[in-house]
């Protein structure tokens, strides 16, 4: 059918489409490559998310050949909708970095998917590529260890680039305290490695017993800093606490 279509001489462009999601990206390279090699038309994929592959379909389009994607800003669109923009970017930020900073406005990503996310009332997934809440977020200590080392152990894409920054979530009982040495740092307190280490076991403690946020922890580090000791034992916070609260 398509080769019928290119010999009439009037198409430019030739569409695919996984209108179900049912394709796999090894069938997807397979049908683009085919007809990249007997048309020289352009040639469009258009893929659903129904089995969570829009995204490797896509690429594996591109890499057989393709020169449009079909996209929508979170993958808005029937039923599970279509390539995400922002998974597709991903995907090609991953492969050729150069390239693609210098063909895309990057830092403008959150802006739009935030405008969308805004407009059609729903909320960006916590988990969404490269824009959502814990993109660029750690969290277990072996992580926020190596991220301070060296962002590239586990990062594979430079939240800088995309006008984001990195987060060291340190509130939680899997917290360590090269994270904590981090946190003083950047509130100027100068601490000693044995403080440290206790003030993050501290924490630890005290995430068995409440939930904390970031300005419970610096409470902490700033009262270590300035009486060179601990807050009260955990038990005796979470008894007054308690008590306040009845």
């Amino acid at each position: 059918m398509y080769l019928a279509v290119d010999q009439l001489g009037v198409v430019n462009r030739f569409g695919i489409a996984d209108t179900v999601g049912v394709a796999t990206p090894r069938e997807v390279y397979k049908l683009v490559r085919t007809l990249r090699e007997l048309t020289g038309a352009d040639i469009e994929f258009h893929g659903h998310n129904d089995t969570g592959c829009a995204v490797a379909n896509s690429y594996a389009a591109l890499e057989a050949g393709a020169t449009h994607i079909d996209t929508s800003v979170l993958g808005i669109g029937e039923r599970n909708g279509i390539t995400p923009l922002a998974g597709i970017i991903a995907r090609m930020y991953a492969c050729d970095r150069e390239l693609v900073i210098g063909k895309y406005r990057l830092d403008q990503l959150r802006i739009l998917t935030q405008l969308i996310a805004d407009k059609v009332g729903i909320a960006v997934p916590f988990n969404h590529y490269i824009t959502g809440m814990t993109a660029f977020t750690h969290k277990a200590d072996i992580h926020a260890k190596a991220i301070l080392n060296n962002p590239e152990t586990y990062e594979i894409l430079d939240p800088h680039d995309f006008g984001l920054t990195r987060y060291i979530s340190i509130e939680h009982k899997l917290t360590g305290w090269k994270a904590m040495q981090d946190r003083a740092s950047q509130l100027g307190l100068v601490l000693e490695e044995a403080q440290l280490r206790a003030v993050t076991q501290h924490i630890k403690a005290l995430a068995d017993h409440k939930k904390l946020t970031l300005d419970d922890v610096d409470q902490i580090l700033h009262h270590w800093a300035e009486n060179g000791a601990a807050p009260p034992p955990v038990s005796q916070l979470v008894e007054r606490e308690t008590t306040t609260a009845v």
